[in-house]
């Protein structure tokens, strides 16, 4: 059974084997053709035009350089070189740094999210499995869990548990919460974590500052209480 960490990396890694193949030759003319088009429709030129009466650039070379670099004079080939595959380099560079720590998380937690198939599991690789957890929960001296009772509890509840129904990470939660979430305390934290991970790492970025929208120069000496609780109206 896949969770949603597991889709979403799935996911990922399809969005990244299609911008992988997309940044070819090929690609560049798709895009082209399909630009073209919207441009008949739009009725706006679509043939690349190179700059009149623009001097080139000259770039101080370095004295380990046997030649002069050759700047792209072809506009069709100055888009595709700085524009279109600098795009899809940036862009897949940063999905494969960004969502490292996605995999990471999935790798530890991913033996929760199918319970009943744990009876079927060696003991050992279990073992193994809620060890590596429980370093990865682990804080200097402090620790949410511990490997071996998850593990004893794992064993229980998965021959106990009702595979009629469905099995997900919340159902099990819900009803190791109504059994008694004392008998499963090490479980319970471990899906209760689960749960919370957020499934990506987008972070809300603000385009502009609202404070300085709201501490203008006519309110210069306002209190800071009084700022807070404009700062709190306008987030709202």
């Amino acid at each position: 059974m896949d969770g949603p960490l597991s889709s979403a990396i799935k996911e990922l890694k399809g969005v990244l084997k299609y911008l992988e193949s997309y940044r070819s030759d090929d690609g560049f003319a798709s895009t082209i053709t399909d630009a073209k088009e919207l441009a008949e429709i739009l009725g706006v030129d679509s043939d690349f035009k190179s700059a009149q009466n623009v001097r080139p650039r000259r770039q101080k070379r370095q004295f380990d350089y046997e030649s002069e670099d050759q700047a792209v004079q072809d506009p069709k080939t100055r888009l595709k070189v700085g524009f279109f595959f600098q795009t899809l380099d940036v862009t897949i560079s940063s999905i494969k740094e960004r969502f490292d720590q996605l995999q990471a998380h999935n790798s530890h937690f991913s033996f929760l999210y199918d319970i009943s198939a744990l009876k079927h599991m060696p003991l050992t690789v279990l073992l193994d499995n809620c060890t590596k957890l429980e370093t990865f929960l682990t804080h200097q001296d402090l620790k949410d869990i511990d490997a071996q009772q998850l593990s004893d509890e794992l064993q229980v509840l998965s021959h106990s548990i009702d595979e009629t129904v469905s099995l997900t990470p919340l159902n099990v939660l819900q009803h190791v919460v109504e059994i008694g979430i004392d008998c499963y305390s090490n479980f319970a934290i471990a899906l209760r974590i689960l749960l919370t991970l957020p499934i990506t790492v987008a972070s809300g970025k603000r385009s502009f500052s609202k404070l300085k929208l709201i501490k203008t120069y006519l309110r210069s000496t306002m209190s800071e209480m009084r700022l807070m609780d404009l700062t709190i109206i306008s987030i709202e």
